[in-house]
């Protein structure tokens, strides 16, 4: 008896499903890649390392190895329920499988009033980013996106200005008018080390503006700004970018310019880090792709770190990427 009612219950949910045209699709990446990388750093003291590496992995492919499921369901009138669940799939430093979280969001979606998104999603200025980015959101090392910024050093070759995610967002996408399309959000993060420490975390905000009113022509501004509340952190990180990209058809050409400022208002020392990106790309076979990417800028660390007073402490960042792609699949 159980388990006719079970293949009942079974039935009148997949007879409701498809009534109700919803669709659910598994999609994923594996890109493992060989991987070489020469990179040099100077502190602000002026001590120069030079580090080069060679790797294969996840890390070393052009894009993150991942798993995911996506659906929609149409509510009628016009309303759409959709979700997300993505995972990157990796290798950790002891070489231990990983399954990160990177996309994990359900929404409700209208032609006429727009998309409104609960969960971790994409950061609003992430998209303002890789809208100008000839080498697209890759892990290829020398991209302007590849690189995290907290460390104090004046790096020297690559940099990221944004924390890519959000965690525990609400997102509005507004509808696309005159080529327009908004986007706001806010979230927050926190965590608690033991019951005698006090939470931790930040909570963020941002917004991003899109125009694609012109025929081949992509233009986006986008901003983040996070807020820390640990005593040791307190401070406030602003991201700012503008970006633009134009397909000629023969070549598609790319720019970007990116600002990230630190205020630690705990220590006192304010970071500040400025570049820009010039980039092509272009097909040159319906298989075979290539692109370059060319970038300049420089960090700024004013007020106190570590402990040490620095009244002004400047450095260059700079790098160049050139990529090919073959694809040997049709798909």
């Amino acid at each position: 008896m159980k388990k006719s009612l079970l293949a009942i219950v079974a039935m009148t949910a997949f007879a409701g499903a498809a009534h109700a045209q919803s669709s659910v699709t598994v999609y994923g990446i594996v890109d493992i890649g060989y991987g070489a990388s020469n990179n040099s750093t100077t502190t602000y003291a002026g001590a120069k390392t030079t580090v080069s590496g060679r790797s294969t992995g996840n890390a070393s492919g052009q894009s993150t190895s991942r798993l995911g499921f996506k659906g929609t369901e149409d509510l009628g009138g016009g309303t759409k329920a959709n979700f997300v669940l993505e995972y990157g799939l990796g290798e950790t430093a002891a070489g231990a499988n990983s399954w990160a979280a990177r996309e994990s969001w359900i929404g409700l979606a209208n032609a006429k009033t727009g998309e409104l998104r609960l969960g971790r999603q994409y950061q609003s200025v992430h998209g303002a980013i890789t809208n100008g980015l000839a080498g697209g959101a890759n892990n290829v090392t020398g991209s302007i996106y590849s690189k995290n910024t907290s460390s104090s050093t004046l790096d020297s070759a690559s940099i990221r200005p944004h924390a890519v995610y959000m965690d525990n967002a609400v997102t509005y996408i507004s509808p696309t008018m005159s080529g327009l399309t908004l986007q706001a959000q806010t979230g927050q993060s926190f965590t608690t080390a033991s019951d005698a420490s006090p939470s931790i975390g930040s909570r963020e905000s941002g917004a991003s503006l899109t125009f694609t009113g012109v025929k081949n022509l992509s233009v986006a501004y986008g901003i983040s700004q996070a807020n820390a509340v640990a005593a040791a952190t307190n401070g406030k990180t602003t991201v700012q970018a503008l970006s633009a990209n134009y397909n000629f058809g023969v070549a598609q050409v790319f720019a970007l310019g990116t600002q990230q400022k630190v205020d630690t208002i705990y220590t006192g020392a304010n970071l500040k880090t400025s570049a820009y990106e010039l980039g092509v790309k272009a097909p040159v076979t319906p298989k075979i792709g290539v692109w370059a990417s060319v970038y300049t800028g420089n960090r700024t660390l004013s007020g106190a770190t570590g402990g040490t007073t620095v009244s002004t402490a400047n450095g260059d960042v700079g790098g160049f990427q050139l990529g090919s792609s073959y694809a040997f699949s049709k798909r």
